[in-house]
C-alpha cells in the first residue's frame, strides 16, 4: 500500500470498499514518533487551573473561548461554562444525548450537534433554546455570532440558522469529489461573509444574509490519477484578519487571499495535518508529519521544526513572539520568534486534540479525556 494516512484522518466515500480499503491504509505501521528531548525553558509555564468535562474521544470536541466564559463539551452530552480566571465551573447540564461536534458560541448563543445531526442551542446560563436539524451528521464546530449559527454538515452542505429561534435562513451545497476525508474543518466570519473550506482545495465566501457565493479561492488543485491521490481537502481552521485570509489544504497548499475578494496574496506546497493561525508577523500551520512551520506575511519561509515529528501535533495556536502546539501524550509545545523551543508543559496523558486558543496571556487547552486547563505563560 503506497498511500498512508495519519491516524487522524478517516475517509468517506460513496463507495464502501474504497472506504474499507483507505481505512485499512490508516492503521498500517506508522513513522515512529520523535521522542522528546529536554529543552532549555526561556519561558516557565504554569497550569493555572483543570476542570474535567467529560471524554471526548472519537470527536473532534473543543471549547469556545470568550473573554468572560470558556463553553466546553464531552461526548456524553455534557456541556459546561467555566470561569476563565479561575477554572470555577459556573454551570453545568446535560443535552440527553451524545454530542459529536462543538462548542460554538458568541456569549450569548451557546451550540453543540448529536450524532446524527440534531443542532442544540443553549443559553448562556445554560437553558435550552432551541433544537434544528442538519442534513447529515457533523464533525466542526457550528460557528456563532453576527445573529446566527452556522453549521457543516458532512454532506458538505453549510446551513445558517437564526440564533434567536433555530429557523434555517439558508443552506448552500456544492459537488464534491467522490473520496473525501473526514477531518473537522472550521469556519470563520470576514466581514458579511462567511469563509468555508470544501474537499478539492476551495474556499467559498457565503454571503451570510442568504448563502449566495460571493468569491471562491483556490487553494490547491487535485493531483494524481487516482481518487485517493486527488484528496486535496481543506483541513483546519481559516485565519482571517483585515489583511488574508489564510487556509491550508491536505496533499495541496497553504495560501493566503486577500478576504475582500479572494484574489491570491502568495501559496506554498504543503501537505497540511491542520489549518492555519497568524499574528501581526507570521502564519503557522503544520503538515501531516507534524513539522511546524512559519511563513510572513508576504509568504517567505521564517522556519521549519521537524523536532515533534508524527506526534499527531494540533493546528498551531498564534502567540504574540511565536506559536503553542498540543500532541498525542497530552504536552503543550511552545515555540519562540526564531522556531526553537521555549517551554513546555503536560496538561494529561491523553492526546490534545482541540487546537489550543488564546485566553488574556494563557493558553486554554482540551484533552481527549477531558481535561480543560488555562497554562499561564510567565517570564
Amino acid at each position: 500500500m503506497t498511500h498512508r494516512f495519519p491516524r487522524w484522518l478517516r475517509v468517506a466515500s460513496a463507495l464502501l470498499p474504497a472506504a474499507a480499503l483507505l481505512a485499512g491504509c490508516a492503521s498500517s505501521p506508522a513513522n515512529k514518533p520523535a521522542e522528546l528531548t529536554e529543552i532549555k525553558s526561556s519561558l516557565n509555564v504554569r497550569v493555572t487551573w483543570r476542570a474535567s468535562v467529560g471524554s471526548g474521544r472519537g470527536t473532534f470536541l473543543q471549547p469556545a473561548v470568550l473573554e468572560n466564559a470558556v463553553y466546553a463539551a464531552g461526548a456524553d452530552g455534557t456541556v459546561m461554562r467555566v470561569d476563565p480566571q479561575n477554572g470555577a465551573i459556573v454551570w453545568r447540564t446535560s443535552v440527553d444525548g451524545r454530542i459529536s461536534a462543538g462548542v460554538g458560541s458568541d456569549g450569548f448563543t451557546v451550540v453543540v450537534v448529536t450524532p446524527r445531526g440534531e443542532v442544540i442551542a443553549l443559553g448562556a446560563d445554560g437553558k435550552a433554546l432551541w433544537r434544528a436539524q442538519a442534513s447529515s451528521d457533523v464533525s466542526s464546530p457550528p460557528l456563532v455570532g453576527r445573529g446566527v449559527v452556522v453549521v457543516r454538515s458532512t454532506d458538505h452542505r453549510v446551513s445558517a440558522y437564526e440564533a434567536d429561534s433555530g429557523k434555517r435562513r439558508w443552506s448552500y451545497q456544492r459537488q464534491t469529489p467522490p473520496l473525501t476525508l473526514h477531518a473537522s474543518t472550521e469556519m470563520a466570519f470576514a466581514g458579511d461573509n462567511v469563509l468555508v473550506g470544501f474537499p478539492g482545495g476551495r474556499m467559498v465566501a457565503l454571503a451570510l444574509t442568504n448563502g449566495a457565493a460571493r468569491w471562491e479561492a483556490v487553494i490547491s488543485e487535485p493531483k494524481g490519477t487516482t481518487e485517493v491521490e486527488r484528496l486535496s481537502d481543506v483541513v483546519g481552521p481559516i485565519a482571517v484578519d483585515a489583511r488574508d485570509a489564510c487556509a491550508a489544504s491536505f496533499q495541496g497548499r497553504v495560501m493566503c487571499a486577500d478576504p475582500a475578494n479572494g484574489n491570491l496574496r502568495w501559496a506554498r506546497e504543503l501537505s497540511a495535518r491542520g489549518g492555519v493561525s497568524m499574528n501581526e508577523r507570521a502564519v503557522y500551520t503544520v503538515d501531516n508529519g507534524s513539522a511546524v512551520q512559519a511563513f510572513a506575511r508576504d509568504g517567505a519561509s521564517l522556519w521549519r521544526n521537524t523536532k515533534l515529528a508524527w506526534r499527531a501535533v494540533t493546528t498551531p495556536l498564534a502567540l504574540t513572539n511565536g506559536a503553542a502546539v498540543g500532541d498525542f501524550a497530552g504536552y503543550l509545545h511552545f515555540f519562540g520568534a526564531d522556531g526553537e523551543f521555549v517551554a513546555r508543559e503536560r496538561v494529561d496523558s491523553s492526546a490534545i486534540v482541540a487546537r489550543p486558543q488564546r485566553w488574556a496571556d494563557g493558553v486554554v487547552v482540551l484533552t481527549q479525556d477531558g481535561t480543560l486547563a488555562l497554562l499561564t505563560p510567565q517570564r
